[in-house]
């Protein structure tokens, strides 16, 4: 059995992953600042076993005195979300005073951090800037690190699908960001949780990365017309140039209305594929889930 803190754990991948990981016995431990609902998160696993803890800051004596007596840390804090603050503060900045802290502990087997296809190459932007930059300076402080890159993630409550299907469900019209001809290969939850379970239960040591993505290439036209077969309804793509986009997305995520934050939206102006930077699923003996038959069952259901 191990201690686990997973940072984020309180969110969609973060339930995924504590559902996996206490199958094999192993505490787990979920810091949170704002506010989330601990008794869902306790119920998670058997009494005792998923413990939620509040923190002020990563200054707080008492996350430090858990982060220096913790097995496996595993970083989940990569928001798209501009109105929780400026990229570099809330994903480099906090990694870096993370990595201080997990430096001095003396039981730290393995830091994992959640990062996502392309960031190295994703110049334009300031997100998968601040998550390279913090890639890079955990492979420089710690020597036990693995690096999770998946795909769009689907299945199980994504955000991803949450937030497209009722567009597909109640318009005729539904927006093509762009031409439609961007490439993606999304990935399945399960895939995802299965494999940093695979990880920590192999005590894979060193300085890795996992790209981790389905067996599938999309272009977003073609998965848009998957979503439209699957409803049994007839729905025209309206390709909406990024040019008109871009103003209009900077504008609405401001608000609690926005479909989507302008970091979302850059998705759609670049493939978002595997290029192979080190490891995949078939290092860790996983064959990924067809996710064409994935978004049947989340559409029909």
């Amino acid at each position: 059995m191990k201690s686990i803190v997973i940072f984020g754990g309180a969110g969609f991948v973060g339930k995924h992953l504590i559902r996996r990981l206490i199958k094999n016995g192993h505490k787990i431990i979920v810091p949170y600042q704002r506010s989330v609902q601990e008794a869902k998160i306790r119920l998670l696993g058997v009494t005792g076993q998923v413990i939620p803890f509040r923190y002020s800051s990563l200054e707080d004596e008492r996350l430090k005195s858990v982060l220096n007596n913790v097995d496996v840390c595993i970083n989940l804090k990569t928001t798209y979300d501009r109105k929780k603050g400026d990229f570099n503060n809330t994903i480099y900045k906090f990694n870096l005073r993370l990595i201080k802290i997990l430096k001095s502990s003396k039981q730290l087997k393995q830091f994992i951090i959640f990062s996502g296809l392309g960031v190295d190459v994703d110049k334009n932007s300031t997100r998968s800037t601040a998550v390279h930059k913090s890639e890079k300076e955990a492979f420089k402080q710690l020597d036990n690190v693995i690096i999770i890159r998946p795909g769009v993630i689907i299945g199980g409550g994504d955000i991803f699908m949450k937030r497209l299907l009722p567009i597909f469900k109640t318009s005729f019209f539904v927006p093509l960001f762009g031409d439609g001809s961007t490439k993606f290969q999304p990935v399945y939850i399960d895939d995802v949780s299965l494999a940093v379970d695979e990880i920590i239960n192999s005590k894979i040591k060193g300085k890795n990365i996992y790209e981790l993505a389905g067996p599938r290439i999309y272009s977003y036209k073609e998965f848009f017309n998957h979503i439209s077969n699957f409803l049994k309804k007839t729905r025209v793509l309206v390709p909406v140039p990024m040019a008109f986009m871009k103003p209009m997305i900077n504008i609405a995520e401001k608000t609690p209305f926005s479909p989507l934050t302008s970091e979302q939206l850059t998705l759609f102006e670049k493939d978002n594929l595997v290029v192979n930077v080190d490891k995949t699923f078939q290092n860790l003996d996983i064959n990924p889930q067809d996710t064409l038959q994935i978004l049947e069952n989340i559409v029909v259901n």
